[in-house]
């Protein structure tokens, strides 16, 4: 037998490790493109305003209130942007830590959906994008609390929905560590949209407060003490001192395609509140940790006037 005969032709072998280690940087790279690396947030919050005997400046002055954006579409890390810009639209207020806590934004999805306002009164043009509901709170970060309105059916058979209720003005005197938002009440009543076309009449609005953006700030606690409200009505939850668990989040069942970032459901203690007289104004107390009593002093003031 000759030499040539004598050798095999060597067998071609599967290498089962190179074969798996490609699938699975396929497969990252699958994820990563379906659902990219979110931001990495800060292990705790230490945001600070700089209020109170920290404030850098004795004067008190107006903060513009910036329109509803559409945000559909939009990663994580722009939105974030967003936000860090309007934050150090005001230098002044805010300490040099300053980075989006992840109580607030971490459940957010990149490239999602997102809910619309609803109301006539934001309409845009055929085939624009409307606004986006959540974007008046991170767009507008000193606005502590916010307030919104809805007007509930008369009639079970009826449905009803409010325009969108946003500050008219902010004002702020940050050596107070006071701030004050002014809601035009009778405006958002004369673009109420109803179908049956009926006017809805204050005592059929039911407010709610969002204060994500006061956490966002490291202000965690919230009370309304009956003394501090005149013209509304008060649940009894937020005659003591509330913890703030309001956030924004992706929704998987929002009956979109892919889900959609939203506000973060309802927080009880802050729903429920009725206007029964205008003008009407309330003050927020908050804290930035649990106050042995809502008699405390607070750490920040934040009045909503409404008229």
């Amino acid at each position: 037998m000759s030499d040539a005969s004598a050798q095999k032709t060597p067998e071609r072998r599967t290498n089962y490790r190179q074969l798996f280690s490609f699938a699975v940087c396929c497969g990252m790279i699958c994820w990563i493109i379906e659902y990219p690396i979110q931001p990495v947030f800060a292990a705790a919050n230490q945001n600070t305003l700089l209020i109170g005997k920290q404030a850098l400046s004795q004067d008190s002055y107006t903060i513009p209130i910036a329109p509803p954006s559409p945000f559909g579409g939009m990663t994580v890390e722009e939105i974030l942007r967003l936000r860090v810009k309007a934050v150090w639209q005001q230098p002044l207020l805010i300490g040099i830590n300053y980075r989006p806590s992840e109580a607030v934004f971490c459940r957010l999805r990149s490239r999602s959906a997102w809910r619309e306002l609803p109301g006539d009164s934001l309409s845009t043009d055929d085939g624009e994008p409307r606004p986006s509901a959540g974007s008046e709170y991170v767009l507008n970060p000193y606005v502590l609390v916010a307030a919104t309105i809805a007007a509930p059916p008369i009639e079970s058979n009826t449905e009803a929905s409010a325009g969108q209720l946003f500050p008219s003005s902010l004002f702020w005197e940050s050596s107070q560590a006071r701030a004050t938002a002014v809601y035009d009440v009778s405006s958002a009543l004369r673009n109420t949209d109803r179908v049956d076309a009926e006017p809805v009449s204050l005592d059929q609005l039911s407010l709610q407060l969002v204060a994500m953006n006061a956490r966002d700030m490291n202000l965690n606690y919230a009370a309304i003490l009956p003394n501090d409200a005149n013209g509304v009505s008060l649940p009894q939850e937020l005659s003591e001192a509330v913890l703030i668990e309001q956030y924004l989040r992706h929704d998987p069942h929002c009956g979109a395609a892919g889900g959609c970032n939203e506000v973060s459901p309802p927080q009880k203690e802050f729903t429920g509140l009725r206007l029964t007289d205008l003008p009407a104004r309330m003050m927020i107390r908050l804290w930035s940790d649990r106050p042995e009593s809502a008699d405390a002093a607070p750490d920040m003031r934040f009045v909503l006037t409404f008229r």
